[in-house]
């Protein structure tokens, strides 16, 4: 059964007063996903269809998989795409972050395709969110919104992006943030320069009655973020956990 809004995820957290608890997923294996949410650690789920090696088949078995389970899926989309977000909502994901989002116009755009008119523009096409008895233009309403701050422009102009209607948020990419600001790609930062990018996103996001978003990739450095202020924390990424354990499994050589 597809995610409803008074299904457990995001909102569900936030409702209950702490940062929503994300994982991010970039293979494209059902199972994988299914066993990650069954575990009954996370809120919801990311599906990186940016970076990761999703098309749409894929995607639309990981939703299955994952609200199987009661999970929450997100998705990272590719670009600020109508059809691409119109497709991941009728599947019945519980939001989508979008990445590169510069300023007012491609947020404002990104709201187009991703709210019912007279909001925005997307079609209206229930392909699962009807399953159940469901209210799919509830559904809609309730889908989260998230524009990614990546680069020096968005944020300068983060207070205006963060205020566009029918946005729900801002969602802070490190590594590309890192990059545009002349420090190079990482995850976990701690350098001055990104931490105080993290407060300009979190006064924004507070003065225009917004959540904010971050990527980590450990639980430990993601608690921070979350006693920081950011709404929306990634606690566990696929390929660096993988490597982790493999790295952790090797005994010493002699």
């Amino acid at each position: 059964m597809t995610q409803t809004p008074s299904a457990p995820g995001v909102r569900a957290a936030w409702a209950a007063g702490r940062a929503a608890r994300n994982g991010w997923i970039t293979v494209p294996d059902p199972h994988l996903v299914e066993v990650v949410a069954s575990r009954g650690v996370l809120d919801a789920v990311t599906l990186d269809l940016q970076h990761g090696l999703f098309d749409r088949a894929s995607t639309a078995a990981a939703v299955r998989a994952a609200t199987l389970h009661g999970t929450a899926v997100l998705v990272r989309l590719t670009a600020v795409d109508a059809a691409e977000a119109g497709f991941v909502l009728d599947l019945g994901v519980q939001g989508v972050i979008a990445p590169m989002v510069d300023d007012v116009a491609t947020a404002r755009a990104l709201v187009d395709a991703c709210r019912l008119p007279p909001l925005g523009r997307r079609s209206y096409g229930p392909i699962r969110t009807a399953f159940g008895g469901a209210d799919p233009v509830a559904a809609a309403e309730q889908a989260l919104v998230f524009a990614m701050v990546e680069t020096a422009g968005a944020l300068e102009r983060a207070g205006e992006i963060a205020a566009v209607e029918g946005l729900d948020g801002l969602f802070v990419g490190p590594g590309d943030l890192g990059v545009a600001l002349g420090l190079g790609a990482a995850q976990n930062r701690e350098e001055p320069e990104v931490l105080d990018a993290f407060a300009r996103v979190l006064a924004a996001c507070q003065a225009a009655g917004a959540r904010a978003g971050v990527h980590a990739t450990s639980a430990s450095y993601a608690r921070a973020r979350a006693d920081d202020g950011f709404g929306l924390v990634t606690v566990w990424s696929d390929l660096p956990a993988l490597a982790a354990s493999v790295d952790a499994s090797a005994w010493p050589r002699p």
